[in-house]
């Protein structure tokens, strides 16, 4: 006997998925936001700032940074429903530069959820060697979650009740329920 295949779920508009992500007000929504994915980030972000268009950012990766560094850097980025920047990202960013970063749900407090991914850009191999890890990677972050253990996947994934990888045609819905990983592909309308 078969198991009948799973049905594809019906392409969802980009006012849709954006709705889905605030639709729990006990809730924030981050992202995080690849420089080396997305051309000007740094600046980008510093216009959204000064135009109080986000409520907060920050570089993952801590200290100063030459200037070369800080446009290759993920940022962690508080976002705003009703803002110019989050409409951005979610729509021309993602058409524009395709899987740029994760979204996250969170209750976590920024500067919790900025702990806990920085901690996750270290990885120690079994030779005891320290690396620097780019988990929020797209391709990086599907492989990671195919491999983890549950309770690997349990630790990454804590303060998050929802992390999504946003791609140009598709979403990628991760989250981890009663002890399983689930990975949902979202189909999504092209732009008008």
């Amino acid at each position: 006997m078969s198991t009948p295949a799973a049905a594809t779920p019906a392409a969802l508009s980009p006012a849709q998925l954006k709705a889905a992500l605030w639709a729990d007000a006990a809730l924030r929504v981050y992202a995080l936001v690849l420089g080396r994915n997305v051309p000007g980030l740094a600046g980008t972000l510093a216009e959204a700032d000064a135009a109080r268009a986000l409520d907060s950012y920050d570089c993952l990766w801590p200290g100063a940074l030459a200037p070369q560094q800080r446009r290759q850097a993920p940022y962690l980025v508080a976002l705003r429903q009703d803002s110019p920047f989050t409409d951005w990202l979610l729509q021309q960013a993602a058409a524009d530069f395709g899987e740029w970063g994760v979204l996250m749900r969170s209750s976590a407090s920024f500067l919790a959820l900025r702990s806990h991914c920085r901690a996750l850009c270290k990885a120690r191999l079994g030779s005891g060697q320290e690396i620097a890890l780019d988990w929020m990677d797209p391709p990086v972050l599907r492989a990671l979650l195919s491999l983890a253990s549950a309770d690997q996947v349990e630790e990454m994934l804590a303060p998050m009740q929802g992390l999504v990888v946003v791609g140009t045609d598709a979403w990628t819905l991760c989250a981890q329920q009663f002890g399983r990983l689930t990975m949902t592909r979202q189909p999504v309308m092209a732009a008008a």
